[in-house]
């Protein structure tokens, strides 16, 4: 599974359009990319810029569109005062120009040598999607207007009085309720084989998303991401467990000292897998403490990598896509780059898994080609992005320094912000 694309407006900090491309051409094998026909696509690609530029923004396009496409959404949720709150599919940009605009976004992704194009508009800000259309191979598959769905020709012939009857949610995508496994197979049986449902289904199990969205979303942080690590730890049966710790020990014994032995997690009282509720012991064993260490005390950078690194390995497994926004955050600098390089390392990342990720350390603009690294400015309210490559720039040329002058953009005004600071004093 490969993302070749992606393109968005009207979309939290991004106004006007704006499109990234993850391809490039030639057929000739290159470090850091997969070969898809006549193209390269890129298996890395970072994004840079100062805060609030909109990184996580642009990380943020391919979460939406993989989670409308695949995930029903509630139509309202329940607030613990009792109020009932319409939920939004996602946010528009708020200035004043843009107010009656929908949300565009759409995204070229390749699954088992099939290409797709999905686009999705959402309009009553983010709160109800307008138009929907998807493409196979250049075929469109179906197109939706509100609530309703037009198929291809033949399909539709083949579904005959069933087509006309069709109606899609509010705020879910058709292409959810496609690919729901609940839905009723005698009415979409046709539909499900001509858009390759198997193929389609992948998006579930072949994504994994660190970004701080996804993380408000699953109420995950980088301490409750290790948490949930826990419950899933708990809610699993004996050979997933051990599975989970065979991966996390090698890396906690390598963060924190030779002496750590292991995890140990318990669930105290109802033994009931059914029980919901239920509290739970979190501890690190060490073969020279006299005492275990509670999870909560282990550091930043050791919690990230121990919530994560499962999903990481997987994808790296069987290929997909990992979404890491700020990589920068918790860990060392050469920790950051050495995770970041198992996605360029053909003997670790053997499926061809792809990797975009965020960060603040121009020191790993070396793990980049010109045209794998974007940098990213707000301007007039407006997210623009740029590659590298788009800049009078040579392979050879010595970009850490370039992105530090601000040749290239993407850099803080640092002496603006200290004059801030001055008059504030």
């Amino acid at each position: 599974m490969f993302i070749t694309r992606i393109k968005a407006s009207n979309f939290y900090g991004i106004k006007n359009p704006i499109e990234v491309s993850f391809t490039e051409g030639g057929e000739k094998e290159k470090i850091g990319y997969v070969n898809i026909g006549k193209e390269r696509a890129s298996l890395i690609s970072g994004f840079y810029g100062a805060n609030a530029s909109g990184k996580s923004t642009i990380l943020n396009i391919i979460d939406t569109i993989t989670r409308v496409m695949v995930s029903k959404q509630q139509e309202s949720i329940l607030t613990p005062n009792g109020m009932q709150i319409e939920t939004a599919i996602s946010l528009p940009n708020y200035t004043k120009e843009m107010e009656s605009k929908p949300i565009v976004l759409e995204m070229d992704f390749i699954i088992e040598e099939t290409k797709y194009n999905y686009s999705i508009s959402i309009i009553n800000e983010g709160k109800e999607i307008s138009e929907e259309v998807l493409y196979k191979n250049n075929k469109k598959i179906f197109s939706r207007k509100n609530h309703s769905i037009s198929l291809e020709a033949n399909m539709e012939s083949k579904m005959g009085s069933l087509a006309k009857n069709i109606v899609a949610p509010k705020k879910s995508s058709f292409l959810s309720v496609i690919l729901d496994d609940s839905s009723d197979i005698s009415v979409f049986a046709n539909l499900k084989e001509e858009i390759g449902v198997s193929n389609l289904s992948q998006i579930k199990t072949k994504f994994c998303f660190i970004t701080d969205k996804r993380s408000v979303q699953m109420g995950q942080n980088n301490l409750n991401g290790l948490f949930a690590f826990a419950v899933k730890y708990i809610n699993s049966d004996t050979k997933i467990q051990d599975e989970m710790l065979a991966i996390v020990n090698p890396v906690l014994k390598y963060f924190e000292t030779p002496s750590f032995e292991t995890l140990v997690i318990k669930k105290e009282g109802d033994p009931n897998p059914a029980n919901k509720s239920f509290t739970f012991t979190y501890e690190a064993k060490y073969s020279n403490f006299y005492k275990n260490l509670g999870a909560t005390e282990l550091s930043a950078g050791t919690r990230e990598l121990v919530a994560y690194i499962g999903d990481i390995l997987k994808i790296l497994k069987t290929g997909g896509v990992v979404v890491y926004d700020e990589t920068s955050k918790f860990y060392h600098p050469d920790m950051e780059i050495a995770i970041l390089n198992l996605f360029k390392d053909k003997d670790i990342n053997k499926n061809n898994a792809q990797l975009f990720f965020s960060s603040h350390n121009h020191e790993t603009f070396d793990l980049l080609q010109n045209d794998q690294a974007h940098i990213l400015e707000k301007k007039n309210d407006n997210i623009t992005v740029s590659k590298v490559s788009d800049y009078n720039v040579r392979e050879r040329d010595n970009i850490k320094s370039k992105y530090r002058l601000g040749s290239i953009g993407g850099v803080p005004d640092t002496i603006d912000f200290n004059r801030i600071i001055n008059n504030l004093l």
